[in-house]
């Protein structure tokens, strides 16, 4: 749907990944401002949209050049799509996106897109884009995120009177009666969370060869994984303090071509330690992936090919001892336009 101040958009996703699925990607609504140098200076997005932190998190699967997110951004915002409203637009040089979310995206581990405690994420990206000599341009930002999640509460239980039947003679004998005591519950608590990222792409063009980009970003949050160490401070007593980056660059080649390197990075608890007898030491649960990525390009379709070398800290040793283990893949995309 779309006319001059109003668009939507309904988009479906199905695959086969982790068997037969399929589920809403996009539903949104939109009204556009009056354009100023060709862009708006404001629009309000309200539904189901990608998540406006950072440069990866809010990308598409068509739009991407490597096949996967980085860790980190599947850790803090799983599945990078969320409801809620969002105004965004340009002035100048200046780019924003501020939004009020539902704080539980699609990919949560736990919640499943459904927020139990009725609070909001607050969060969004400030930016700005500089157009340089020779086709340069260079594009960076900062982004944050403060919001309150939920430590699920336990159920009280009943006393329970067991019978085991010890000697198999099918009659109760007091002896084979035991008493299980009931608890008095737990109930659920809320804990804030919060997070901070900064992101640096420069574009480039080779005329011999074609356009490129050089890019950097990263975070820093607290209590905010909802993917793959899931954060709960409540549960641990303590607050997780997550860390993640990526660097990588990718270089067309006369738009028949991509081919580009990504190497990212994550701590899902900095803080993380175990004890070695009578000592305590640090432990790093760090996840990093090596990725290479090759793609050819052809009437509208793209045939990508993608290496990572996944190194992954959940692995044992021999003498059971943690230690970070190799998950190395290979994967490869068909993707077609009409």
């Amino acid at each position: 749907m779309k006319n001059e101040a109003l668009s939507g958009a309904i988009e479906l996703d199905g695959n086969t990944i982790g068997g037969p699925n399929a589920h809403l990607l996009e539903a949104w609504g939109r009204w556009t401002g009056p354009p100023r140098d060709g862009k708006p200076l404001v629009a309000v997005t309200a539904g189901l949209f990608p998540i406006p932190f950072g440069v990866e998190t809010p990308s598409l699967p068509r739009n991407r050049p490597f096949l996967e997110q980085p860790t980190w951004v599947r850790a803090l915002f799983p599945g990078n799509i969320d409801a809620g409203v969002m105004a965004h637009g340009s002035f100048g040089l200046l780019r924003y996106s501020l939004a009020v979310m539902n704080g539980a995206p699609v990919g949560d581990t736990q919640w499943h897109g459904v927020d139990p405690t009725s609070s909001y994420d607050f969060l969004g990206r400030v930016g700005a884009e500089i157009a340089a000599p020779r086709e340069l341009l260079v594009q960076f930002g900062v982004s944050g995120l403060s919001g309150t999640a939920l430590h699920p509460g336990i159920a009280p239980t009943k006393d329970q009177l067991v019978w085991n039947d010890e000697n198999g003679d099918g009659t109760v004998q007091p002896s084979e009666l035991e008493e299980i005591p009931g608890s008095p519950g737990e109930p659920s608590q809320t804990f804030h969370h919060n997070g901070f990222g900064a992101d640096l792409s420069v574009h480039y063009c080779l005329c011999v060869l074609g356009k490129g980009v050089v890019f950097a970003e990263g975070a820093i949050a607290t209590d905010l994984d909802r993917g793959v160490l899931y954060a709960d401070p409540v549960a641990n007593a303590r607050e997780l303090r997550e860390l993640g980056y990526t660097v990588g660059f990718v270089q067309n080649v006369r738009e028949r071509a991509d081919f580009g390197v990504r190497y990212d990075y994550y701590n899902g608890d900095r803080d993380a330690h175990q004890t070695l007898g009578v000592a305590i030491v640090n432990t790093h649960e760090v996840f990093s992936t090596l990725s290479f990525m090759v793609a050819g390009i052809w009437h509208g379709m793209r045939l990508t090919a993608q290496y990572d070398r996944n190194r992954n800290p959940f692995g044992r040793g021999d003498d059971g001892a943690p230690i970070t283990r190799e998950a190395d893949q290979f994967a490869l995309r068909m993707q077609v336009g009409f």
